[in-house]
């Protein structure tokens, strides 16, 4: 590792001031691909209509309300709602005609002549196909080709499809429904209806939520107004309290393994004397009910020596690491003044929000434009045995996805049964593509951003800790002078380390893909078992590559080395002080914990109180709600994502702070030309000092 710089009488200068730009091409390529991103949604942009995905499509794949001759007729009409019921809908579609309205139907209607059809009685209530030939057709004829609904009843347009009100559906009397040429029963419409019906529920809860949102909106903002202030006065408490809550953390820790040791010494005792409680667990068959384990007195036996293991190693650990807790809590208390005195850092935070929130802003427009730039792909439905009997294969596809024109033209006649209808959009390879493009672009988008404000804040606080006389020697523009170096030289080192992730990230999201189309084909354990080791390995990569990156940046913002250099000289300071680390590492991040908790848990109740009229003084104030949770866990939400954002600063001084120490204690020795840049609680911890 370089070493720190000095200046004369023995001040450090903090973050080195001479420094060049680093890893130029990876900056250069991020550049490049940040273009081909602006590139990949104008063509969005320009291809795609949001409103294809809005609107329903009918069977021929024209969507309703916009296409052509369809301006007129935004709702979707099905034929016959009873073919719904599979539960395959979802992945193959409804097997039944469906075609574009002008209204939903307002009263039920059966068609029961199988006369002609004269122009002034039947067929102007029956529901039928634009180029379905009216002339010289019976109903017979038309219900048969397809062409025409032999029934439907009054419905109610959700999600702008025509949804029976099922609360009528009992009304209608069964000779109704005996009346189809197919009898029909009120069950089936029922169970035809029940997956769409669906759609109207969520909506009504929609709507409940929305108006909720609307006259609780102003409550809602004071809690997490509330919820920002605890936040604030947690970091300020942790500033003069952080060894004590330190200390009590632990001791609860302790309280509740032993609790967990006289529990279960408590239930093998009381298992002494009952029935078939003294069996072991090989004279057992193997079964999933744990019941059958927790009523065997071995079974307690072994979780006694399992917590009685966990409690000795926890309490030997705690008695050989005592020093390394107390370095912990000291540089927990450093962190805690360094953030203190550079009170911007705490609002820095919202910088790198607001370039998240537009980054996963653009991701979902352009993929959003994309999807709706998609073609309108076509799926077979109906009987495979008619399908392979009519010669009717040729058109058909990988997966079921079949060719509309060829498919009509050839096997219309041929195969009455089976009909190539719309299922989706889809099926362009180039637009899958380019939302591949896209989402990698979401993960490189959100990790650079995540990545510049660390190194942002770690040149500020490295630049608390390299101060010889705090808070005096501190630079007045800690965090404005890391944030200028952060982007005029390392914005390429920065594009590098997140690159990396970037790239394990999208391996795990392929996994999880593979993942997914293997269980739809076939149910093999040695898959499985590889495909769940493969996501593992790949998960615990990717955590020990942002631990790294983490530190590398430090170590960036301090020397301004490039990003596999600073990464090296990291990896290595990190692996001689591993002992130090563990510790380090458990005890923050555990009380980090704590702290989230008890704000977040501590609103939670407070609003939960509120809401639900426990407090007299506000009932008179309150507005009635339709959903009493919504403000409580909208709150709770909140205070978790302002607290995130307080503990994040919090963590990155710590994490600072703690490479800094580590890299003061190997470098210098307390004499005057190389004196300790760490606390005096930290020296006197050490048992060293300064000699000047």
């Amino acid at each position: 590792m370089v070493k720190a710089d000095f200046s004369e009488g023995g001040a450090a200068r903090g973050p080195v001031k001479n420094r060049s730009c680093t890893d130029v091409l990876c900056l250069l390529i991020f550049v490049a691909f940040l273009a081909g991103w602006g590139i990949v949604g104008y063509f969005g942009f320009l291809l795609g209509d949001p409103q294809r995905l809005l609107h329903p499509t009918d069977s021929e794949g024209r969507v309703c309300g916009l296409d052509e001759n369809l301006v007129l007729k935004p709702y979707l009409f099905f034929f016959d709602l009873t073919k719904c019921a599979n539960p395959t809908v979802l992945t193959h579609g409804c097997p039944t005609p469906q075609v574009c309205v002008s209204s939903c139907p307002t009263e039920s209607f059966v068609a029961t002549e199988w006369a002609l059809l004269d122009e002034a009685g039947t067929k102007q209530k029956l529901i039928c196909k634009e180029n379905a030939t009216m002339h010289r057709s019976s109903v017979k004829e038309l219900v048969q080709r397809g062409d025409c609904a032999s029934w439907y009843i009054q419905s109610t347009p959700v999600a702008g499809r025509c949804i029976p009100m099922l609360p009528n559906i009992s009304a209608i009397e069964d000779v109704v429904f005996n009346k189809t040429p197919i009898p029909v029963t009120v069950q089936d419409l029922v169970n035809g209806t029940a997956i769409l019906a669906e759609l109207l529920n969520a909506r009504q809860m929609v709507e409940g939520i929305l108006q909720d949102f609307n006259n609780s909106w102003w409550i809602i903002l004071i809690g997490l107004a509330v919820s920002m202030i605890v936040s604030f006065l947690w970091i300020v408490l942790m500033r003069f309290i952080a060894g004590f809550m330190v200390w009590m953390s632990i001791i609860a820790v302790v309280a509740m393994q032993g609790f967990g040791c006289w529990y279960c010494f408590d239930r093998y005792q009381k298992l002494e004397h009952v029935d078939g409680a003294s069996r072991s667990l090989t004279e057992i068959a193997l079964t999933t009910n744990l019941a059958s384990y927790l009523a065997l007195r071995e079974t307690w036996l072994v979780f006694l020596i399992g917590a009685a293991v966990i409690t000795a190693v926890t309490l030997l650990a705690l008695i050989f690491l005592r020093n390394r807790i107390r370095i912990a809590i000291a540089l927990i208390g450093q962190g805690s003044k360094a953030v203190g005195q550079i009170m911007s850092t705490l609002l820095f935070p919202i910088i790198p929000w607001i370039l998240q929130v537009a980054v996963i802003g653009y991701f979902l427009a352009v993929g959003v434009y994309l999807a709706s730039a998609s073609e309108a792909s076509f799926k077979v439905v109906g009987s495979n045995y008619s399908l392979s009997n009519c010669n009717c294969s040729g058109f058909v596809l990988s997966d079921g996805f079949c060719n509309p024109i060829g498919f009509k033209e050839w096997c219309k006649w041929s195969c009455p049964d089976v009909k190539c209808q719309f299922f989706e959009y889809g099926g362009n390879p180039h637009i899958f593509r380019l939302q591949i493009y896209n989402i990698f672009g979401l993960f490189w988008g959100l990790f650079f951003v995540s990545a510049m404000a660390e190194m942002v804040l770690a040149g500020a606080f490295a630049s608390w800790y390299w101060a010889f006389k705090k808070p005096h020697d501190v630079p007045a523009f800690a965090l404005s002078n890391s944030f200028y170096r952060t982007v005029r030289y390392h914005l390429g080192t920065i594009a590098f380390g997140s690159l990396i992730i970037s790239f394990i990230r999208s391996i795990r999201v392929l996994l999880e893909y593979i993942d997914r189309k293997v269980r739809e084909y076939q149910d093999n354990c040695c898959s499985k078992m590889l495909l769940c080791c493969c996501k593992c390995c790949f998960w615990m990569l990717e955590k020990f590559m942002r631990y790294i990156n983490r530190n590398a940046y430090v170590v960036c913002a301090i020397y301004g080395k490039n990003f596999c250099s600073s990464a090296r000289d990291a990896f290595f300071l990190l692996l001689r002080n591993v002992v130090r680390v563990a510790v380090l590492d458990n005890v923050t991040d555990f009380l980090l914990f704590i702290g989230r908790l008890v704000i977040v848990g501590s609103m939670g109740i407070a609003s939960y109180y509120v809401f639900n009229g426990r407090f007299e003084y506000f009932n008179e104030n309150l507005p009635q709600l339709n959903y009493n949770l919504v403000p409580v866990i909208t709150t709770m939400l909140g205070a978790f994502f302002i607290s995130s954002v307080f503990f994040s600063v919090y963590s990155m001084a710590i994490d600072t702070i703690f490479l800094c120490f580590l890299q003061d204690s190997e470098e210098n020795d307390g004499s005057p030309g190389k004196p300790y840049y760490m606390s005096k609680d930290l020296m006197s911890i050490l048992g060293k000092k300064n000699k000047i």
